[in-house]
């Protein structure tokens, strides 16, 4: 048995030992913390935008892009894996503007605009031709949307696509969106960059970002340039929004996009049914729509239907894209701003901006309850006008024609003499929380 000082110094070599280990197992994490920090997305400390626009994290060709775009949602983090043998065509002519001349041989074809300065709104061709068009909303992952372009490839059907700007930025997307315009030659269009908010709603900022957004963000995972013709607003509300229009008539859009059917209003057994010249059908990314459009792809190539995009429908020329010099992500937010006081007569069942406007205007002099002020001019907004009127000698029709709208803008204009009282609900009922619309 080894004496006692054998064994003090087998002891001392003993922790010797273990506290050689553990400093080079630290040394080992240090090292590793370095490769990880250096490898690591940039933070907003890190990464600063040069031009409030957007900033590109890494240079290297599989990057981490971290959207830096003056936002009223969250910055968001996508990777994108290059899709090798994609390129684009240069074709830097603009974007070809609407022609409602109806000496144009395919006029017919198209609406014209519901009022001056408005954009047309396209929910139908005027038609007999046996050909539809067939439109993907939202586009919700790569997955699911990669499905749908496998069914349009495999029906012989060319899909337009509006998917959300945030939809974009999902991981995979890159891939499933180059696929769809350089190989398949199927068309994307905007649908906003989210649905957090009505653009009729939106404050001249917020509506830019919306569309202008999603615009930078399909350029950037296309690696090009890319000039989409229509818009199509959230829920199909708010289409005849002066102030919308205003603002893609100065982007360079053709129109916004409605449609003849939705996937809402027809089942598989029912599809064929559904069949009709010109039409323009919408379905959203999930697996219910993706077996309602097989149905209804199916019967249109039964009936000898041809499933073209919204452009070919219309017409027009297909959406141009093309290569830029710099980076796609080196963009400035355009400007815009719109008069409110330009006043035109506003009617129930509008949505708009200027519907907005006037229910804020009626709310502040005490006409009408800040809760009910939701951009729609309903029998709440008729109600509340009529006060105003019988206060100001019109007749108290309740319509918001430009002279009403002059009285309730001035600076004159009288307060309401009634107190409104927002009503308490009773025992069991349920209110839905209003939107969260931002304010100047």
């Amino acid at each position: 048995m080894p004496n006692r000082e054998v064994r003090t110094g087998n002891r001392a070599m003993g922790i010797l030992s273990v506290l050689i280990a553990l400093t080079v197992l630290a040394a080992l994490g240090l090292v590793c913390a370095i490769v990880i920090r250096d490898r690591a997305v940039p933070t907003d400390a890190a990464v600063q935008p040069s031009d409030g626009a957007f900033v590109e994290a890494d240079a290297t060709p599989d990057a981490d892009i971290v959207l830096k775009a003056e936002s009223y949602v969250e910055p968001v983090v996508i990777r994108v894996t290059p899709v090798p043998g994609l390129t684009a065509t240069p074709e830097p002519t603009p974007t070809v503007k609407p022609t409602l001349d109806a000496s144009d041989p395919y006029a017919r074809l198209r609406p014209m605009p519901q009022g001056e300065n408005l954009l047309p709104v396209f929910s139908k061709a005027f038609t007999d031709t046996p050909v539809i068009a067939i439109t993907l909303d939202e586009c919700s992952g790569a997955a699911i949307t990669g499905q749908f372009l496998d069914l349009a490839e495999e029906c012989g059907a060319r899909l337009t696509l509006f998917p959300t700007g945030e939809n974009i930025m999902k991981e995979g997307m890159a891939d499933v969106l180059r696929r769809c315009v350089f190989q398949l030659g199927f068309e994307v269009e905007n649908r906003g960059y989210s649905t957090i908010a009505r653009l009729y709603k939106c404050i001249d900022p917020m509506l830019v970002q919306e569309v202008w957004k999603q615009s930078v963000a399909l350029n950037f995972v296309l690696g090009v340039k890319y000039e989409p013709h229509f818009f199509r607003v959230y829920g199909g509300v708010g289409e005849y929004d002066a102030r919308t229009h205003a603002y893609l008539k100065q982007q360079g859009y053709l129109g916004i996009a409605h449609w003849t059917y939705s996937s809402a209003q027809f089942t598989r057994k029912t599809a064929a049914g559904k069949l009709s010249p010109g039409a323009i059908y919408s379905f959203r990314s999930n697996k219910d729509d993706l077996a309602v459009m097989r149905a209804l792809m199916e019967a249109a190539q039964s009936e000898g239907y041809r499933m073209v995009t919204l452009n070919e429908l219309f017409a027009y020329e297909g959406n141009r894209y093309y290569p830029v010099e710099g980076s796609l992500l080196a963009a400035t937010m355009p400007t815009f701003s719109y008069d409110v006081t330009n006043f035109t007569d506003l009617f129930p069942g509008d949505a708009s901006w200027a519907v907005y406007n006037m229910q804020q205007r009626l709310s502040k002099l005490g006409y009408m309850l800040e809760n009910d002020v939701d951009g729609v001019y309903g029998e709440g907004t008729s109600d509340a006008l009529r006060l105003f009127q019988a206060q100001v000698g019109r007749p108290a029709s309740g319509a918001g024609d430009v002279g009403t709208l002059k009285l309730l803008y001035a600076q004159d204009a009288p307060t309401s003499p009634v107190k409104l009282v927002t009503p308490t609900p009773g025992p069991g009922e349920l209110w839905e929380e209003g939107e969260l619309i931002p304010s100047e």
